[in-house]
């Protein structure tokens, strides 16, 4: 009976952040930006591994943050660095197009960027990621910049949960 005060502030602040996100879900477990990463990295794992696939890299644009790359290797990802288009300041896609293929798990975008860029390009990147049953992690440091002009699950960052034949 005490608790459920605490629990119903839980359960509409998940509710919220799915609303702002356009996300299916929420965790509220991450306790801080890195934490989010590798728990959000682990959550890529557990859904490569319910489906049996043995994914074994993930890429990274270099214009992502910092500690990306940090979280990935922990989650036991090899780690490829997608190299930014020095015109645009933002991922080179078509590199990107390159380089992702079948041992790719997921592709971790920073949106808007470390420059502060926002990437107009995410849906085609989304496609590209998913046409390889990869998945996209979104951080969501930057999600201010974002707030009620895009939700990343508009830009189909989410994907459907597995359902087993």
């Amino acid at each position: 009976m005490l608790t459920q005060g605490a629990l119903a502030v839980l359960y509409e602040l998940e509710r919220l952040l799915c609303e702002i996100s356009g996300m299916d879900a929420f965790t509220l477990q991450p306790m801080a930006g890195a934490h989010g990463e590798l728990t959000g990295m682990m959550l890529v794992a557990a859904y490569h591994r319910n489906k049996g696939n043995r994914k074994s890299e993930v890429l990274i644009p270099d214009e992502a943050h910092g500690t990306n790359p940090s979280s990935a290797a922990i989650a036991g990802y090899q780690v490829k660095t997608v190299p930014t288009n020095p015109g645009t300041g933002v991922i080179d896609v078509a590199t990107l197009e390159a380089m992702i293929g079948p041992q790719t798990a997921a592709v971790m975008m920073t949106n808007p960027n470390t420059l502060g860029i926002f990437n107009s390009q995410i849906g085609k990147i989304a496609d590209c990621a998913h046409a390889h049953d990869a998945l996209l992690y979104y951080d969501g440091a930057n999600l201010n910049a974002i707030l009620s002009k895009f939700r990343p699950g508009d830009a189909n960052f989410r994907r459907r949960a597995y359902q087993p034949a």
